[in-house]
């Protein structure tokens, strides 16, 4: 078993080496393989930052999208077709707008929040688990302190405990989808990910038994009562602290010492913290419970009265519970004194026999340690180290704890309570949408619609809908909705061949935006700039080696107008060299060589092992796939002047090529019978529709040729 790869953003703590970053953890490991899909969860989310900086890092994006905006598009339009990516949001946050290559799905939690910050990352030789406390936001990656660690696992060594709790919890947060059914297809492709996730990792070798580190994950949430995504089961509460206290003591009794380390409490007037109070129960009994509470300062440390962003009872509590605390203040800024809000979440708990750390998503409150009855979905990782001889594991953990302030008087401390005001999330309450407000989802191809799914009970009295988008397009009103007898189920057609950026809702007490997904991405319009590109540049893309660097070739060519490549210099192209003698069999002789080079490259890139059915169906028939190239080389030879037989020439060899195609399976990937159920069924209805074109044309077309071409179809309809 591999040490857990722990990251602090930014440093804190000069008793550790220099920490990565958080988005380092979104890049593959050396010998990953290629991206199979992502699923993440957070409770703010800034679109942007996951679009461009965690998924461009997930699937090796070369493009620079602020340099090579049309290259960046078209490269990572063409990845995410092959690639499943969704984000678990919390229900207030989840109406942004989105590239529809990847879903949003809203967890409504009653009560709580969805929280949780866990991220599930396959490639074909490795997944990745993700715990950290930020949010995927600008704040939570680049600003704050915040806390992450990344479990691997590979073909040699899998953590299949870990993985199975990762994917457990994640198809628990789906039920809490609203209007969350096996047939809805957010719902229907966040599951089919996980359901191979789950297969990919049990064809691995299990990780030996650890040596150093215990691990297990750890996760508070609501109970749900019967949802048909998990088979009509009830989903169980569940509660972090009591998971982490009942893992530490069949370690090793329970902790005699806890240290907490929090940006939020619960604001308490009484007494007694009631986080405080069931920590301290979870504590060993018959000696001196032992706490340091570090929580944020108002201002400065240093200032003449200090203020603090916690409780008073935080530090009254440990008292009635034969404890003894101290209190410390947590960084605010770096060592280079820039302004770093605390957003870390740690919970340290140690004995004689052990050393162990929880971090993730929880903050020191009832609704985030699953004690309260309100409870959120929080997911964290608890890390133990058995106290052994010269161990180096317990005083790594212990290393990871931040520096921190002291508090020497902590009675005379200004105890203010939380300051919601300072907490990126707390500030982050939008208006909640009306729970009738299930799901929307677009359809697109030749007949699109809007399909909407209400619950009528939960609807204001009155609403009205609308498309955001290049203009505001008014959907549907409450007074036609009433009109037409109030459906559950609605089918809006939309005329624009672009799909809305997202809808917005109206009702008297306010405003809220409604998450949109698409029904089926491939029924998706290509970027406008791919009217320009011929068949001959498509073809150039598909049997490349490195599709980027062929994408960013394809873009500078149309971004310089005239043809000209700079890159050529002064150098004169052979063919257009005025001393050189002219001879048209070479010539054509030579782009004959050419063209078999490059199909004999695009069988070769068509062979390649797929891990899912996505990337076969985007492969085929992907804005950038077999589908539109055929259309392109049957274009040109339906309204091609002259050279019609070279162009039908060229169709039917690329229709050899596909007829030949020679699948090759690998270990995780489709079987080649798999493969065939997709597959040949493309190919027949391709060659007959095809050809449906070419027939027409036969009067412009030599008899050798025709009888030529009409072979081919026939092989690829046999």
């Amino acid at each position: 078993m591999a040490d857990p790869q722990l990251l602090l953003r930014p440093a804190m703590s000069k008793k550790r080496s220099a920490p990565g970053t958080m988005l380092d953890l979104w890049r593959p490991p050396r010998g990953a393989g290629e991206p199979i899909g992502c699923l993440t969860t957070t409770y703010t989310f800034d679109p942007g930052l996951f679009d461009e900086q965690c998924l461009g890092r997930f699937l090796e994006v070369e493009s620079d999208p602020n340099r090579e905006d049309l290259a960046y598009l078209l490269e990572r339009e063409t990845r995410l077709g092959s690639t499943y990516a969704g984000v678990l949001v919390d229900h207030t946050q989840a109406g942004v707008e989105h590239s529809l290559r990847w879903d949003v799905l809203p967890v409504r939690i009653w009560g709580g929040k969805q929280h949780a910050k866990i991220s599930l990352l396959s490639w074909t030789r490795c997944i990745r688990i993700i715990i950290a406390s930020a949010n995927l936001t600008e704040s939570g990656y680049r600003y704050n302190h915040e806390i992450a660690v990344a479990v691997d696992s590979t073909p040699q060594e899998a953590e299949r405990e870990q993985l199975g709790a990762a994917i457990g919890f994640l198809r628990s947060l789906v039920a809490f989808v609203p209007g969350a059914a096996p047939e809805m297809p957010v719902v229907k492709r966040s599951l089919a990910f996980l359901n191979q996730v789950e297969i990919q990792a049990s064809q691995w070798k299990a990780a030996a038994a650890a040596n150093g580190y215990d691990r297990k994950l750890v996760f508070s949430l609501p109970r749900l009562g019967s949802n048909p995504v998990n088979g009509g089961a009830d989903i169980e509460p569940r509660s972090a602290l009591d998971e982490a206290a009942e893992f530490c003591r069949k370690r090793g009794g329970s902790p005699q010492e806890a240290w907490i380390a929090s940006p939020f409490f619960d604001p308490c007037s009484g007494e007694l913290d009631p986080a405080t109070a069931a920590l301290c129960k979870k504590m060993a009994r018959g000696v001196t419970r032992r706490l340091t509470m570090c929580v944020p300062a108002i201002g400065s440390p240093h200032d003449a009265v200090l203020r603090l962003a916690a409780p008073r009872s935080l530090l009254q509590t440990p008292a009635h519970y034969s404890g003894e605390v101290e209190i410390g203040v947590l960084p605010q800024s770096d060592a280079d004194r820039n302004a770093r809000p605390w957003h870390a979440k740690m919970l340290a708990l140690r004995s004689d026999q052990y050393s162990a750390l929880l971090i993730g998503s929880s903050n020191f409150t009832r609704a985030g340690l699953g004690i309260g009855e309100r409870c959120n979905a929080e997911a964290n990782l608890l890390m133990l180290a058995v106290q052994r001889p010269h161990a180096r594991e317990p005083r790594e953990l212990e290393a990871v704890w931040p520096e921190f302030n002291p508090v020497e008087h902590p009675e005379k401390a200004e105890w203010e309570g939380p300051a919601p005001e300072h907490d990126e999330e707390e500030r982050a309450d939008q208006p909640l949408l009306p729970a009738g407000f299930l799901v929307a989802t677009y359809r697109g191809g030749t007949e699109r619609e809007i399909l909407l799914q209400l619950e009528p009970s939960g609807l204001p009295a009155q609403w009205s809908l609308s498309a955001c988008g290049q203009e505001i397009v008014e959907l549907l009103g409450s007074e036609r909705w009433i009109a037409n007898g109030s459906p559950s189920v609605i089918r809006l057609p939309w005329g624009l061949l672009h799909p809305p950026e997202k809808l917005h809702v109206c009702w008297p007490e306010g405003e809220g935006f409604w998450p949109l997904n698409v029904e089926d991405a491939s029924q998706l319009p290509p970027p406008i700039a791919l009217e320009n590109m011929a068949a001959d540049d498509m073809l150039q893309i598909l049997a490349a080696a490195d599709p980027s660097a062929a994408f960013r070739a394809w873009t500078k060519r149309q971004k310089t107008g005239d043809g000209f490549d700079e890159e050529l210099d002064a150098a004169l192209p052979t063919d257009l060299d005025p001393l050189a003698r002219y001879d048209l069999r070479a010539t054509f002789l030579r782009r004959v060589r050419t063209r078999a080079r490059v199909l004999a490259k695009l069988r070769e890139n068509l062979e390649r092992p797929a891990f899912s059915k996505q990337a076969v169906q985007w492969r085929l028939e992907g804005f950038i796939g077999v589908k539109p190239l055929v259309q392109r080389l049957t274009h040109e030879v339906v309204t091609g002047n002259g050279k019609v037989d070279e162009t039908l020439l060229t169709l039917a060899d690329v229709l050899i090529v596909l007829r030949d195609l020679d699948y090759q399976p690998a270990e995780g990937a489709l079987s080649a019978v798999d493969f065939g159920e997709i597959y040949l069924p493309f190919l027949r209805e391709l060659a007959e529709c095809v050809d449906h074109q070419v027939r027409p044309q036969h009067a412009r077309i030599s008899s050798d040729v025709r009888d030529f071409w009409s072979r081919v179809v026939e092989r690829c309809q046999n």
